[in-house]
């Protein structure tokens, strides 16, 4: 017969208005209504989970949710000392580390032995990153990259349709883009425009994936000449092309006419993750 889970040593103990059951033990996730299973499943990447269930209930009920606590499972068991995930089975932690394409993977604790283990939710955070383009040469130029003193290195978006790309992977408990940002040097650059494409795919899927929002022709924040200036192109990376460990790349073109060159010097990403 099954067994409650029984909750030791709660910390953090909260009131929360469900919108749907849970029973005792489940982790829940707030759906922009109220609180309900977390779930790391595709179709509800935002479902992340914040906290655990000490109560049973239905929608409407208030119960008491805790973020940190020791709970002993008869049911389970645990493997001793070992990591859980939330679950992409609604409500639920696992030993497996969920690895369908886009599951959030967010650790929620770890085992103490067979059937006790430890729930500690941490909350979203900033995760920062700085990618460097690419060497790739798009034109029959001598060489893709330009200096300039004092020592910035880079590629030069000019008149001559130089192109510049940078690849990489979202973190796997991505929840979203907060801030991406193409920096420039300028070098005599005053009126150029810049458009910038992406792509985001799926492991094991076809490569033209999906292609998020447009970025066109829009003048860098700042630009002038002898100026480090950017564009925010965090828009691009709208819901359908943002999932948690995909990779993706981005394209930035000069757009319009262009006085000098703009040197690409990197993309600054800050993601919110659990």
């Amino acid at each position: 017969m099954a067994e409650d889970i029984i909750i030791e040593e709660a910390e953090k103990i909260v009131p929360l208005t469900l919108n749907g059951s849970v029973v005792v033990g489940d982790l829940l996730a707030h759906n922009g209504t109220n609180w309900v299973q977390a779930d790391a499943s595709d179709a509800t990447t935002n479902l992340y989970a914040q906290y655990l269930a000490m109560e049973k209930g239905d929608s409407g009920n208030v119960i008491k949710g805790c973020k940190k606590c020791v709970i002993y499972d008869a049911d389970y068991p645990f493997t001793a000392n070992t990591v859980l995930y939330l679950s992409a089975t609604a409500g639920a932690y696992t030993h497996t580390r969920p690895t369908t394409a886009a599951d959030v993977i967010q650790q929620v604790g770890r085992s103490i032995d067979t059937y006790r283990a430890i729930i500690d939710i941490v909350g979203p955070h900033a995760v920062e990153v700085f990618i460097q383009p690419s060497v790739y040469d798009t034109t029959d130029e001598a060489g893709l990259g330009i200096i300039d003193s004092p020592a910035w290195v880079g590629p030069g978006l000019d008149t001559s349709g130089e192109d510049a790309y940078f690849t990489s992977l979202f973190p796997s408990g991505v929840l979203s883009v907060e801030l991406a940002r193409v920096f420039y040097n300028s070098i005599g650059e005053t009126t150029g425009t810049i458009s910038a494409a992406i792509i985001t795919v799926a492991p094991g899927l076809t490569n033209t994936g999906d292609t998020g929002a447009a970025f066109s022709a829009a003048k860098p924040t700042g630009e002038a000449d002898n100026i480090v200036c950017y564009s925010d192109i965090a828009a691009c990376f709208d819901a359908d092309a943002l999932k948690a460990g995909y990779p993706f790349t981005v394209a930035i073109t000069g757009a319009g006419t262009f006085a000098g060159d703009l040197q690409v010097l990197g993309l600054y990403m800050r993601y919110i993750c659990v």
